[in-house]
């Protein structure tokens, strides 16, 4: 997910002075939050790194990027401290990689906890934080991770603006707050004089050292372009005239001059590297071209040490200082835009054929700044089932697209089914229609990138796959796509994982075995056969069959397996990751331990609630909870359990079997209350359900809503009639079944006559 270089300090080159004075006050002062703030090129990056240096605590580091943004930063610093806290933070990694993760339950709460149980004190270091600190999500985190940092830990905060956290301000009252300002990091006389002379080796007197100083203000950037001027050949009145502009032009200007007096091929390379974030000699060979100039200029330039800053310890790895990448940047973009967008697709094709997950995430982003539209589809295409095995990727698979124009991706048959994917994920079943009906008309003859024959079938592959919502419509399309799917086809064991499971929806039970089966003896060498669902939830639906046919044993067997295969993949949060919860759970609970069932299913929910699917999966838990729940004699767990069962299956098509197992769970703990419903489809009805709530919970509007269900309008004349939006008309319907403890408006009107709520009825 992310570069190995996030991670690595830069090093102390043998130009830098050591700051002695800061880093005497920051081990003075004792405070857990150093805030470094300062315009760019006064040294924060190069203060933190000797910090780092000096401590005798263990240090994380993180170079943060302006994509770093919500959960993505926090997985940034959980990746970080996980080289130094170890399976500790897997709690948390495990949530963050959910879209939409509730970063303070489910994230950021774990961090701490295992910030809490370190056995030593850490150094937390996050660079360039005003890249990200604009997002107020991302500020709001971070403002309440620092106002409850466990004891003994530091944080230090690298940033061009102070982001305005509340925290800081208790932290500062408290004496745990060291703000380094811009002032602190100027340089003064005895700083530039160590720095021109003993650092940088230039023959200058006291007069003209104190000059310099003066003019740059101290600048610790302006002076070194300056010094890099005097290096160069540059007579010293020149350069000292030239200190009297502003800020930004003065940089501007001396880098100007610096270009001027590089090399030609060095100039070349400064400024054509400053498309890249990162780079090697490799990377820079193939975007550049011309193999002797650019090797010649890479190695002239690293040796010098005077524009590229090493990234890694083996110095294979390289950027350019960020304010002068930045300069270079808008020098190139204004001087010639073709060549940029040339550049960037050669970089996107450089990244794309390592192949790597995190170099595939470069070859987007140079292809999306090129406008390369045709590469970047064919990529995300290419790689569409790795989107739905990585909710990382994933997140970062919906900013992509957003980066398309509009009319690009309605008229790309690849990109439509890429959203439609997305929007499968996400549970919106007519968003992931609409888009496969644009794929549909915008056309698309053969293959589809990732090598599924044609459109239509990679549509029924997704229908096959990610049709939650409805199982008999998945078991349909997946019937039609294996009648033609080859069995070296890449989807193809993917589909048959899938299905078992909502063969089981159903209650297909020898069905839904005999395809698990087939997904297990799938070939090895199918692209889909490595897919981490293909390993583990065949393994839970075997588990789940043999429950039901009282084989414990073969049960148990099934279960761990499973279990032992999703812990070792990237998904275990993701919803086709909950039937390896249900099966553990329903093990449990045969053996009579009610209550760690309950407590193994709360645990796969808490990780997996903030997907927004309407996924049969999530209901499937809370069945199992409910079931552990009895068995462990907790009635009102079991009841509560119900209740949200019942509220996550209002909307979907085929609910029968479910509920028919949630009737037959809840009547097994009271019958006298809860008479049995029959199995199959229609399972239950609102006088053979009691509901879970009473009536005197119903809010006025959802009365409202259950008066017009009764008069027969649809939702959205309902909707209309109440002058309410669809969206709000289906929450409110949702909340309706669940308190009456109902699965559809039939069985609802007939639970409001019995009542008394609408004519008909009585209480």
């Amino acid at each position: 997910m992310f570069p190995q270089t996030k991670f690595h300090r830069p090093p102390v080159r043998d130009e830098h002075i050591e700051r002695s004075a800061l880093l005497d006050a920051v081990d003075r002062s004792g405070a857990r939050v150093i805030l470094v703030t300062a315009p760019p090129g006064f040294g924060k990056s190069t203060l933190l790194a000797q910090c780092a240096l000096r401590t005798s605590q263990p240090v994380a580091w993180v170079s943060l990027d302006a994509e770093d943004r919500g959960p993505r930063l926090w997985a940034a610093v959980l990746t970080a401290l996980r080289e130094l806290l170890g399976a500790d933070v897997d709690p948390a990694l495990d949530a963050v990689d959910a879209p939409d993760a509730d970063l303070r339950s489910g994230v950021l709460i774990a961090l701490l906890d295992a910030l809490a149980k370190a056995p030593e004190p850490i150094t937390l270091i996050l660079d360039d934080l005003h890249l990200v600190a604009d997002d107020g999500a991302t500020r709001d985190s971070l403002d309440w991770v620092l106002g409850r940092l466990p004891a003994a830990h530091r944080v230090l905060l690298a940033s061009r603006r102070d982001p305005g956290l509340a925290a800081f301000g208790r932290l500062r009252i408290q004496g745990d707050l060291l703000d380094v300002k811009t002032s602190e990091l100027r340089f003064g006389p005895g700083e530039a004089t160590a720095f021109l002379r003993d650092r940088l080796g230039l023959a200058l007197d006291d007069a003209e050292v104190t000059g310099l100083e003066g003019r740059t203000e101290g600048w610790p950037a302006a002076l070194y372009l300056a010094a890099m001027r005097l290096r160069l050949g540059d007579p010293i009145t020149e350069v000292m005239a030239q200190l009297t502009a502003s800020d930004e032009d003065l940089f501007g200007d001396l880098t100007d001059e610096v270009l001027r007096s590089s090399p030609g091929h060095e100039r070349r390379f400064v400024l054509e590297t400053a498309v890249l974030e990162r780079f090697n000699v490799d990377l820079c060979v193939r975007v550049l071209g011309d193999e002797d100039a650019t090797r010649a200029a890479f190695r002239d330039l690293t040796r010098s040490s005077l524009l590229l800053i090493p990234l890694d310890r083996s110095r294979t790895w390289y950027r350019c200082h960020h304010l002068l990448r930045d300069v270079l940047r808008h020098r190139l973009t204004a001087e010639d835009p073709v060549r940029v967008r040339e550049l960037h697709l050669r970089a996107g094709r450089w990244f794309e054929a390592e192949g790597g997950e995190t170099e595939l995430h470069d070859a987007l982003q140079h292809y999306l700044a090129a406008e390369a539209w045709d590469p970047a589809a064919e990529l995300l295409a290419r790689h569409s089932t790795q989107f739905v095995q990585s909710g990382a990727l994933g997140g970062r698979a919906r900013e992509w697209i957003a980066r398309f124009p509009a009319d690009v991706v309605r008229g790309d048959a690849r990109l439509c089914f890429v959203s439609a994917l997305l929007a499968a994920l996400d549970g919106s079943r007519t968003r992931r229609d609409a888009w496969l009906a644009d794929g549909e008309r915008a056309g698309w003859a053969g293959p589809m990138p990732d090598g599924t024959a044609s459109f239509g079938l990679a549509r029924e592959c997704l229908t096959a796959m990610l049709c939650f919502d409805d199982p008999g419509s998945a078991v349909a399309a997946a019937d039609a796509a294996l009648a033609v799917l080859p069995a070296a086809a890449p989807m193809r064991s993917a589909v048959q994982a899938l299905t078992a499971w909502h063969l089981l929806l159903l209650g297909r039970v020898d069905d839904a075995e005999r395809m698990a089966h087939a997904a297990q003896d799938a070939d090895p060498r199918v692209p889909s056969a490595a897919l981490p669902l293909v390993a583990y939830l065949p393994s839970a639906v075997l588990a789940l069959v043999a429950c039901d046919r009282g084989a414990l044993d073969a049960a148990r067997d099934h279960a761990a397996r499973a279990a032992a295969a999703r812990d070792a993949g990237p998904l275990r949060t993701a919803p086709h990751a909950l039937p390896v919860t249900c099966a553990a759970a329903r093990v449990l609970t045969l053996d009579g331990r009610g209550a760690e069932a309950v407590a193994s299913c709360r645990a796969g929910l808490a990780l997996a609630r903030e997907w927004r699917d309407s996924s049969q999966m999530v209901p499937a838990v809370l069945l199992e909870l409910a079931r552990g729940a009895v068995a462990a004699g907790d009635r009102e767990a079991a009841d509560a359990a119900a209740r949200a069962c019942r509220g996550r299956l209002a909307d979907a098509v085929a609910p029968g079997h479910l509920l028919a197992g949630l009737d037959a769970v809840l009547q097994s703990a009271d019958g006298a209350r809860r008479p049995a419903a029959p199995a199959g489809p229609s399972a239950g009805g609102g006088a053979a359900r009691i509901a879970l709530v009473g009536a005197d919970e119903l809010s006025a509007r959802e009365v409202e809503v259950l008066q017009a269900m009764s008069g027969g309008g649809s939702l959205r004349e309902i909707a209309d009639a109440l002058y309410i939006s669809r969206n709000t008309i289906k929450t409110h319907t949702r909340a309706l079944y669940a308190k009456l403890g109902v699965g559809s408006r039939e069985e609802a009107v007939d639970r409001g006559r019995a009542l008394g709520l609408l004519p008909g009825g009585g209480r």
